[in-house]
């Protein structure tokens, strides 16, 4: 290994620590209705370190393919993290999710 792949991997676990930390924090700030913060924060490791290991042991691996890797775990914590705090209660077949509840006055 040359010194240069230590190195990455280095920033690349600090990364994945930090980003891990800050999820942990926001989770427990937010409250997600899904898992656990410590769930959530497993996930952003899991995701950064597979993205390390796939771009050291394909190395051809494209970079694009990496770094989607690398954020899905980010990601996806993002996504349930809006769920949760817009929450606006049961779906209702009958109106769609952005439109106003008054009625339509091109009917008349």
């Amino acid at each position: 290994m040359s010194l240069t792949t230590v190195l990455g991997g280095g920033v690349v676990a600090a990364l994945a620590v930090l980003v891990a930390a800050l999820v942990y924090r926001d989770a427990v700030r937010v409250g997600v209705d899904v898992g656990s913060p410590s769930l959530w924060a497993a996930l952003v490791v899991l995701s950064f370190g597979a993205s390390a290991v796939t771009a050291l042991v394909v190395p051809d691996a494209p970079l694009p393919g990496v770094l989607v890797l690398a954020v899905m775990g980010p990601l996806l914590y993002l996504l349930e993290r809006d769920d949760s705090m817009h929450d606006d209660g049961p779906p209702d077949p009958t109106h769609l999710p952005g439109g106003s509840d008054a009625t339509d006055d091109r009917d008349e």
